[in-house]
């Protein structure tokens, strides 16, 4: 009898570190992957979870530059190839996905997951017609198999995503509801579902029983999040810059760069979209080059271990100032190296001091929303990445409150260029509005900024579906349809004892 193959130390670190990924832990691998990269520069399969480690992360550069690796050196290993399309897609090389999706069913033509992977990026850029296509293909599959559990919920998922715009909204929540309502499927499964059930009541009107879905949804699985913690963290945040003038200022030639800060679903994307029309603007999407800089020196934790905030202000003289700086460049650079690069990241509103000091030159473009319709859609939208916040009407109401108090903090140091943009008048008149943003930039106006959702851009946020559209004032004061439901919401706020 043949003596059994051990595993390599190599086997048991690419095995932890998979585990580790599977578990939603890859900010803690992903460092050591590289490392392993580096002393092993032909092994597929570390360039492969080193994919799926960054495309985790949001980091979608470096997941599909891994990726692309991967598939060279496994040549034409199929499950890796999948992952590479799927980076792909999510870092919006649409057409590119596409092409390695097709170069994957070549090989596997009945595959029901890359069938659906292909539909998805059909849904995401908006082809309803290929959309169609896409879905009747795999219909036809499914009935001469005998689909996993998994498929089938994956499938109800993607009919989902085409209601009520391609296919009627009623047969999808007839589909969906038991579905959810199952506690054996998946609670990632059965957490997207129970919104599109929110979601597509909402569009029928039914305002009650969609916000008793949302809610049902945020209740699985909610994660643990103190609004106390938060506001102490936040109020440290502030005193760390207050009154800062004796932390430098970068010394090197920094890029032209607007920063378009606010909270999720303020209208940060419809503003960079609408911007982004301009012939020197090239749009960055959500870029985290200075939440990268910062986590460098920065030690203290945020409160949900997210990438951590300035709030150690000694540690920041010049030369690590410069050194960030020249760190932050190199990403925007990789953007465009000539012209002017927007970032989007909402969460740079934590760091709009520290970015001053970065890039001294940076301009602001905040987005301002009703508070309740922005903690609204919070509440009524899954995100890929964790929000624990979202999770609670009255932990978004807090939040929201904090969020304001910062940024009221932010506008009294005069080292702040930043320019306030409430979402109802950009609706409600985009050409006066787009003219003001035109002429805080210094940029002549064009018409092609009323025409934004023409664009061939790509956006890859929660708002990419909004952004395909022209502007529309249906959210505008949307949590009058809730009103009963609210109070946690305005006491959060603080609008109501």
């Amino acid at each position: 009898m043949a003596k059994q193959k051990q595993p390599s130390t190599l086997d048991k670190q690419l095995h932890m570190a998979s585990q580790q990924i599977k578990a939603g832990n890859a900010r803690d691998v992903f460092l050591g992957l590289v490392d392993l990269s580096k002393k092993f520069t032909k092994d597929a399969r570390i360039f492969d979870l080193l994919c799926t480690a960054h495309a985790s992360l949001g980091r979608h550069a470096e997941a599909i530059e891994a990726g692309k690796r991967a598939v060279f050196l496994s040549k034409e290993d199929h499950n890796t190839r999948i992952r590479y399309a799927m980076a792909l897609q999510a870092g919006g090389h649409y057409e590119e996905a596409i092409t390695e999706f097709e170069r994957a069913l070549y090989r596997s033509p009945n595959n029901i997951h890359v069938l659906r992977s292909k539909l998805s990026v059909y849904t995401d850029i908006g082809d309803h017609e290929k959309a169609l296509e896409a879905l009747a293909v795999l219909d036809r599959v499914v009935e001469k198999t005998t689909p996993e559990r998994n498929d089938i919920i994956s499938i109800a998922l993607s009919r989902a995503r085409l209601s009520p715009k391609t296919l009627p909204a009623q047969p999808v929540i007839d589909l969906l509801l038991p579905l959810a309502q199952d506690e054996s499927n998946p609670s990632s499964f059965r957490v997207s579902a129970y919104h599109h059930l929110g979601r597509l009541c909402e569009t029928l009107e039914q305002f009650d029983l969609a916000i008793q879905y949302f809610t049902t949804g945020n209740e699985i699985d909610k994660p643990d999040w103190s609004p106390n913690t938060f506001t102490a963290y936040i109020t440290k945040l502030i005193n760390c810059w207050k009154g800062a003038q004796k932390v430098p200022t970068a010394q090197q030639s920094t890029p032209d760069l607007i920063f378009i800060v606010g909270m999720m679903r303020s209208g940060t994307s419809l503003t960079e979209q609408m911007i982004s029309q301009l012939p020197s603007v090239t749009p960055g999407g959500e870029m985290n080059a200075v939440a990268r800089s910062v986590q460098t020196f920065e030690s203290y934790p945020s409160p949900w271990g997210a990438q951590p905030f300035p709030t150690s202000r000694l540690i920041y003289n010049q030369r690590v100032i410069n050194q960030m700086s020249k760190s932050a460049t190199a990403y925007y650079k990789e953007v465009a190296t000539e012209g002017i690069v927007t970032d989007k990241q909402p969460y740079n509103t934590f760091y709009v001091p520290m970015i001053t000091r970065l890039f001294p030159n940076a301009k602001f473009i905040h987005c301002c929303r009703d508070p309740q319709d922005i903690c609204l859609s919070n509440f009524m939208q899954t995100y890929a990445r964790p929000h624990p916040y979202t999770h609670d009407l009255k932990w978004l109401g807090r939040y929201s409150a904090d969020y304001k108090r910062m940024m009221e903090a932010w506008h009294q140091l005069p080292e702040v260029n930043m320019l306030d943009v409430q979402y109802e008048e950009m609706v409600s008149d985009p050409e006066t509005q787009s003219k003001r943003i035109c002429e805080y930039l210094g940029k002549p106006w064009t018409e092609d900024i009323l025409n934004f959702h023409k664009s061939s851009r790509t956006v890859r946020t929660a708002s990419r579906d909004q952004v395909r559209k022209p502007l529309y004032k249906s959210s505008v004061k949307k949590h009058e349809h809730y009103t009963q439901h609210l109070a946690p919401l305005r006491k959060g706020l603080g609008l109501e004892d």
